[in-house]
């Protein structure tokens, strides 16, 4: 466990982010996943343990901002440091015109979506810092830079979120930790299919795709300062 990297990625359980944790353990990464159901993460180290790799399952809903205060604790008892964030846990809540969305569930989709990030940053930035090659990268949407009707709570969510992530990323403007924005861009995933549902899915990546490209991204010695990597215009060959 000594010479492997330690990844934490949220929103594990399936789709994007259960792809991205089972393709980096096999790259002898040590990944710590976290999702809401316990069941999902479960198929998601199965996956990894099959493939030779090694996990940590934590059940964590990302409304739970003093367990994600306790998650940096528990991974600096454990481990000390923290080489690599990828932040993917999100929801979409209900799309339709802003007046007619449920106060209760807009106010979740921001804490989900946004508020745990800040927690999440609060809690694992030392850990980052005590890594040689730090990286964190935040997973957005095309939403995020184009003001869409009906996308309501989950474009500003994420606006907000690529925004802070930016002033994060111009504070540590001096230091070795990289940090990035990634756009996955359309992906069959369950949220688009709660997004779009009926659409032909030929025409979409796969969460498998979009995980081997944010290894790519990983892997690389790029050092990121906020910038926005929209994974359909970059060249990985």
């Amino acid at each position: 466990m000594n010479n492997k990297q330690i990844v934490l990625i949220t929103g594990a359980g399936s789709g994007i982010g259960a792809e991205t944790a089972i393709v980096l353990a096999k790259q002898n990464y040590h990944t710590i996943i976290t999702g809401k159901s316990i069941s999902s993460l479960e198929k998601t180290e199965k996956k990894i343990v099959k493939n030779g790799g090694t996990c940590t399952v934590v059940k964590l809903d990302m409304n739970d901002f003093i367990g994600i205060d306790k998650l940096g604790l528990e991974i600096f008892k454990r481990w000390k440091k923290l080489d690599i964030l990828i932040s993917n846990a999100a929801i979409l809540g209900t799309l339709g015109p802003i007046h007619h969305q449920n106060h209760d569930e807009f106010i979740k989709v921001l804490n989900v979506n946004l508020i745990s990030n800040h927690r999440l940053i609060r809690s694992v930035e030392p850990l980052l810092k005590n890594s040689p090659q730090p990286k964190a990268s935040f997973l957005s949407s095309t939403v995020a830079n184009e003001a869409r009707p009906f996308w309501g709570a989950y474009a500003i969510s994420k606006a907000s979120l690529q925004h802070m992530v930016k002033i994060w990323s111009m504070e540590n403007q001096n230091n070795n930790l990289s940090i990035s924005i990634i756009n996955p861009g359309k992906t069959n995933t369950k949220m688009r299919k709660q997004a779009m549902p009926g659409e032909n899915v030929d025409n979409l990546q796969t969460p498998r795709e979009v995980a081997e490209k944010i290894k790519k991204i990983i892997s690389s010695n790029k050092i990121y300062k906020g910038e926005v990597i929209d994974l359909n215009l970059v060249d990985f060959d």
